[in-house]
């Protein structure tokens, strides 16, 4: 429990005053992404926004909220990262947009404002989160959305996405990732996702973690933002819900996993808040129905595929294999990007795996044979194969697979894009990302690195 004389606004002032430049340079980018909102909707910009920031399920948060405000309005969502397709990570009515619709906003709308902004100020070069923000926004505007879920990229307090303007903001868990960047102590990340709380607005959580439900309670009063806890009573009501209307959730979509179901009660609380007027009945069959590409998904007979990239939705993902496979053997093949700690993602995988094939991912990937090394001791008897490339990890996996086998490809999100991108342009235009950014100087051989360093990190 936390200590009740604790005063975790303090705290927070406290750090940002310890490292200012740190927190300041971070905050400067927040007020240059709204200035760039005004600029470009002096009016202000008529979606009504929901922010959502979390360790776990903020992609599927997003999605549930996306299809159940499409009940009361045009509806969208801003997620990421995407798997293959750059588009993926804007979706209007339950569906990607199209290219050709990011290639109109981007020059149309949101380049020539930031060429110019450039010009004005070379400091003032927007970062690859930023633009997909201000992309985001112009095509809501295109499309006519009313109600739109933002998901943050990384933490919450000082995400780019802290800039937007939001009616209601929404926390799905804190846990242990990214402690590299949010703080190694749970005090500490839940701080800094606690931060997306806005005077007026209301703040909805489904952490049910005594010292996280505290620091929420705290950095809400002090900012004017009511609290609404969607605990254990909530997630049973909704599949109370469920049964009654006989909905039995399909195989590929989202809420046939019982750890969607916390997710989806965290957006059913939402709506029903913002817009109660919509049938419930309604609003629970398009949850029922709501699907998302990346999340257990059925690449083909026998095999799937899951974003889980971090060890709490590596033991949920692991869970939920148990209860669908059974006994039957599991050939996983796994990549790990980051600074994430590999002994967790592996202890959770040593519970169901037959076989194990370790393999690299294209940004920030952490070396094969170095985590095989790594996880020895955990994963016990057996197997743990060695591939340095997605694709050959794959063959290798349908290489060993016999009668009645499932092949599971999971961790980093690069990982699998880079295994199973069919378009073989964006695949390696994803492998390369921001190599423009390190180009060398011609005339004097100086690598560039003054570009704002938000994008790859942020994927």
């Amino acid at each position: 429990m936390p200590d009740p004389s604790a005063n975790f606004p303090y705290y927070n002032t406290v750090d940002q005053i310890f490292h200012a430049e740190w927190s300041i340079a971070k905050l400067a980018r927040h007020e240059l992404l709204r200035r760039s909102i005004r600029t470009l909707w002096p009016h202000g910009h008529p979606t009504r926004l929901i922010h959502v920031a979390g360790t776990g399920g903020k992609g599927s948060t997003c999605r549930f909220l996306e299809v159940g405000f499409g009940c009361a309005g045009k509806a969208a969502a801003f997620m990421s990262p995407h798997l293959f397709d750059y588009r993926e990570r804007f979706s209007i009515g339950g569906e990607f947009v199209s290219q050709d619709d990011i290639t109109l906003a981007w020059e149309t709308r949101v380049r020539p404002h930031c060429v110019q902004l450039a010009v004005e100020n070379p400091a003032h070069v927007h970062t690859f989160h930023e633009v997909s923000i201000l992309i985001a926004l112009a095509l809501f505007e295109q499309h006519g959305v009313e109600w739109a879920a933002m998901e943050t990229g990384v933490g919450g307090r000082y995400d780019q996405t802290r800039a937007l303007d939001a009616v209601a903001s929404a926390l799905t868990n804190v846990g242990s990732d990214h402690a590299h960047m949010l703080g190694d102590e749970l005090w500490q990340r839940a701080l800094d996702k606690a931060g997306i709380a806005r005077p007026g607005a209301p703040f909805f959580t489904s952490d049910t973690a005594p010292e996280t439900l505290e620091i929420v309670r705290q950095v809400c009063a002090a900012t004017g933002a009511p609290v609404v806890e969607v605990g254990d009573t909530a997630v049973a009501d909704l599949v109370s819900a469920l049964d009654r209307l006989g909905l039995e959730p399909p195989a590929d979509s989202l809420l046939h996993a019982d750890y969607q179901k916390r997710n989806a009660a965290l957006a059913l609380a939402v709506i029903r808040a913002l817009a109660p007027a919509v049938d419930e009945a309604t609003l629970l069959r398009a949850f029922a129905a709501a699907r998302l590409l990346g999340r257990f998904w059925t690449v083909e007979e026998g095999i799937y595929a899951d974003i889980a990239h971090n060890a709490e939705k590596i033991e949920a993902l692991s869970g939920e294999i148990r209860k669908q496979f059974g006994d039957r053997g599991k050939i996983l093949v796994v990549g790990i990007s980051g600074q994430r700690i590999s002994t967790k993602v592996f202890r959770s995988l040593a519970d169901i795996a037959q076989t194990i094939i370790v393999t690299s991912a294209s940004f920030k990937g952490q070396d094969p044979a170095r985590v095989r090394e790594e996880v020895k001791g955990i994963v016990g008897d057996i197997p743990v194969l060695v591939a340095f490339e997605p694709q050959q990890a794959l063959r290798t996996a349908r290489s060993l697979r016999r009668n009645g086998e499932i092949i599971i490809l999971t961790g980093s999100t690069y990982m699998i894009e880079q295994a199973l991108n069919p378009d073989p342009y964006l695949r390696y235009l994803s492998a390369h990302f921001g190599w423009r950014l390190h180009e060398p100087n011609e005339a004097t051989g100086t690598i560039h690195l003054n570009m704002p360093k938000a994008g790859p990190a942020l994927r």
